[in-house]
């Protein structure tokens, strides 16, 4: 992760002008920058939280998620997602019964219940990569990005 998000873990698309970013994403009001499509919660994503609480060694962090989804996403009839403001369901219709939702659900659980089953889901940091994501975040170019400068933006 990168130590200047502020949180354990968030999804983000690029921030590009905001004519480009209308016409990618269709206009959308929902669809705001720096945010997951349509800025929502997405349920499915709960194994992936699940894996870097284990990975960072926080996993009360993911249990306490996993309490809160187990205790909303049946009575909720296992949405597809949330608004991420309020909380509630997004649009006019929400895609009930997903299978991808119930799936990141159960994971998470399997994952908390043994958690050395993380081992087949985690690698090392490719430090390269990182290096590049964070020089190309801050539209440096990779010749003026250091490998130490970027290395100070990843935290471990």
């Amino acid at each position: 992760m990168i130590s200047w998000l502020k949180c354990p873990l968030k999804f983000v698309t690029l921030l590009w002008s905001m004519k480009k970013w209308r016409i990618i994403t269709g206009g959308d009001p929902k669809n705001t920058p720096w945010s997951y499509h349509n800025g929502g919660s997405w349920p499915t994503l709960l194994w992936q939280f699940t894996l870097a609480c284990i990975k960072m060694g926080r996993t009360e962090l993911a249990q306490k998620a996993v309490d809160l989804a187990e205790k909303r996403l049946s009575a909720d009839q296992w949405p597809e997602y949330y608004d991420t403001k309020s909380g509630r369901f997004i649009g006019k219709q929400s895609r009930l019964f997903q299978t991808w939702t119930i799936a990141g659900y159960l994971t998470s659980k399997m994952l908390l219940e043994n958690p050395e089953k993380a081992s087949l889901l985690l690698w090392e940091e490719d430090y390269e990569l990182l290096e590049t994501c964070v020089c190309a975040l801050t539209k440096t170019s990779r010749k003026k990005c250091s490998r130490l400068a970027a290395k100070s933006q990843i935290a471990v």
